[in-house]
């Protein structure tokens, strides 16, 4: 069977190679990332391929659209959501002849979100990462319209054994920063005051803040109050405090501990047997999307990386937040028993409440909005439609005729 893994961003890239790993080599998989409003630079696709997979493509929609009709059973979209939504009002808007559709959200998704389920509505599987997340969506969507579908989050496929010691690693300390939290610039000073306190301290230890883009590279979400520009404001930076890029495994195979507030990058720190702290000084909560790190043994304090302090989750949660068994992962098993049934397929579509028709000319400017999130300055039709008023405009300049009041203007 043939599947086209779909990617947008630099982050669900990283994530859409784990998930085609996930069907290779039972499925024929070719992984393209569509040219959009946040398409990732080569040196961040090379960053989230980290050499797992061969050469990713940038291709256009109507690309998209081509490779889908020459025959594919499974489309995995691995995007935001306002670029889902514009693929299924094209390329996927024939929902009698499309193919399986899959989707899924690349890091930690808990507690779900509503407008992150409204725009995946249409997806026939979708893939979520712990048993937690599965019971959560199901409470919120229960049309029974949707398969549920469990993956792993950890690029590993097992979780190692608790360290003896969690000093026992002389390596660096790794600090994973988000675009999104902290939400404030002073919290984000703190942040950072305590990863420079950490490196005068402790000047034998390289202190890492691991970037995922620069200034002229998008991300998945929009930066503000990035670290290596409050840095610019910070006085002399010690020695050891150093930004770098590159693919996140690599930063972790000496690392000593990994730090951060709610990145994914924990879990798979977790997967290469690192300890973790999840600084917990601005909220361990929904809006620091975090709030599934309460009860891990996890959370610590500024005061903790200051003193490189860093922790083993406990046991009883592992299994239901991400570390389930290898055998417990069944999406794939999902997505096959559909392609197989095209009967149970078409019934599980048909079970979905209609969608609501958007009409007059605010719908006309919400689609306009949405289509501009998903494609930005990628977006050849709103090229060609401006290009194309703006011939209509002049040529109506040039049928006007001239003045004939020839009084200099002043």
């Amino acid at each position: 069977m043939k599947a086209l893994v779909v990617a947008d961003s630099d982050s669900y890239l990283k994530w859409a190679v784990s998930r085609a790993l996930d069907l290779w080599p039972a499925w024929d998989v070719e992984v393209v990332v569509v040219a959009n409003a946040v398409t990732p630079s080569p040196r961040q696709r090379h960053d989230a391929v980290a050499g797992r997979w061969r050469d990713v493509e940038v291709v256009s929609v109507a690309d998209v659209g081509r490779i889908i009709a020459g025959g594919i059973d499974l489309v995995l979209l691995a995007c935001r959501g306002p670029l889902i939504s514009h693929l299924f009002s094209t390329v996927l808007a024939d929902a009698a002849h499309r193919p399986v559709v899959a989707a899924g959200i690349p890091g930690l998704w808990f507690p779900p979100t509503e407008r992150g389920l409204a725009f995946r509505a249409d997806v026939d599987v979708m893939v979520v990462h712990s048993e937690r997340e599965r019971e959560a969506c199901q409470e919120r969507v229960t049309e029974g319209s949707q398969r549920w579908g469990l993956a792993s989050l950890a690029a590993a496929t097992g979780y190692a054994e608790p360290l003896p010691d969690r000093h026992v690693r002389e390596g660096a300390l790794v600090f994973a920063p988000q675009a999104l939290v902290p939400r404030t610039v002073a919290d984000r000073r703190r942040l950072l005051d305590g990863l420079i306190d950490a490196a005068r301290a402790h000047p034998e230890v390289a202190v890492v803040v691991k970037l995922r883009g620069g200034d002229d590279e998008a991300q998945t979400h929009r930066e503000f109050a990035s670290f290596p520009h409050l840095a610019e404001d910070a006085g002399p930076l010690p020695a050891n405090l150093q930004f770098a890029r590159g693919a996140l495994a690599d930063h972790l195979v000496h690392a000593r501990g990994l730090v951060t507030v709610s990145s994914t990058a924990a879990l798979e720190a977790l997967a290469a047997g690192v300890p973790v702290l999840i600084v917990g000084d601005f909220g361990v909560d929904e809006e620091n999307l975090n709030l599934v790190f309460a009860g891990s043994g996890l959370v610590g304090t500024l005061d903790d990386l200051r003193a490189l302090r860093f922790f083993e989750p406990r046991r009883d949660w592992l299994a239901a937040n991400y570390f389930h068994g290898a055998q417990a992962s069944d999406w794939v098993a999902h997505v096959e028993a559909l392609a197989a049934n095209p009967a149970v397929l078409a019934r599980l579509r048909a079970a979905r409440p209609a969608p609501q028709r958007e009409r007059g000319p605010r719908a006309g400017l919400g689609r306009a909005r949405r289509r501009a999130q998903a494609l930005g300055a990628a977006d050849v039709w709103w090229r060609r439609a401006a290009m194309r008023s703006l011939g209509a405009a002049v040529a109506v300049a040039r049928r006007r005729p001239r003045s004939r009041d020839t009084t200099p203007s002043s």
